[in-house]
């Protein structure tokens, strides 16, 4: 008995008293009012960028060690455009907003022939590339590239860029 206990209480240290994981549900970063410039006629391509630099509460599961990645992004014709019929391909790049950072743009979301006549492009994330390096960096620098047969008219759309994973945590004695 003297010898089970004693081998019990030399076990114990290497285990954890609490070890926690749990599902982040799908959070989404908004930024409204993306005005994108109109192109001449002929012009097949537009691309635009914007910094999303409200990142709080993904930047503090991100400082809490949580394993993000990328869901979806959806941008919403708020005026100019009624519909996403123009567009046959489409592809959202994120990059630091960190002058000093060394991470690389990451294509985060991409499709081919996804337009559609719905005032929203709905684009699903094919990779599960982790994200949260770049959160922690506390901006975001987002482009969204559409090709097709962009409107000669400027227009707005408000852009989310949605992300998920897990979170855990442990207590050691």
């Amino acid at each position: 008995m003297r010898l089970f206990l004693m081998a019990s209480l030399l076990v114990l240290p290497a285990c954890p008293l609490l070890d926690v994981e749990a599902q982040v549900e799908e959070v989404c970063l908004t930024y409204r009012g993306v005005t994108i410039p109109g192109v001449p006629v002929g012009q097949t391509s537009i691309e635009q960028s914007f910094t999303l630099d409200q990142l709080q509460g993904a930047k503090d599961l991100a400082d809490a060690d949580a394993h993000l990645t990328f869901t979806h992004a959806e941008v919403r014709a708020v005026s100019g455009v009624g519909d996403f019929s123009f567009v046959q391909k489409a592809d959202l790049s994120i990059a630091s907003g960190d002058p000093n950072s060394t991470l690389p743009t990451l294509s985060v979301f991409d499709c081919e022939g996804c337009g559609t006549s719905a005032a929203a492009l709905d684009v699903d994330n094919a990779t599960t590339v982790p994200v949260q390096d770049y959160i922690k960096t506390g901006s975001l620098v987002v482009t969204i590239a559409l090709q097709g047969t962009p409107p000669a008219n400027d227009w707005i759309a408000d852009v989310d860029v949605c992300m998920s994973g897990t979170i855990s945590y442990k207590v050691a004695p």
